[in-house]
């Protein structure tokens, strides 16, 4: 896609061919006045989608959970 980093069209149209689920309808439903660009497109969608990077627990977080003596199989999972 490096080829085409200049073309704004080119890289919004293929964003939106990666998307799925409820990310295409926010995609299909933003405010007219908010998307001019591939930059505009970008900022919203990471301002829309950031939550999921801030609460997703990295490798080591993984590795040191373990389950409470009074939880279910369920709540640890």
């Amino acid at each position: 896609m490096g080829a085409y980093s200049k073309n704004e069209i080119f890289l919004m149209h293929f964003f939106l061919e990666s998307l799925i689920r409820v990310a295409i309808t926010w995609y299909t439903n933003p405010e007219p006045s908010q998307l001019h660009s591939w930059k505009d497109l970008m900022v919203d969608f990471i301002r829309q989608y950031q939550y999921n990077s801030d609460m997703a627990p990295d490798r080591m977080q993984l590795q040191n959970m373990c389950k409470r003596e009074h939880e279910s199989f369920k709540e640890y999972a």
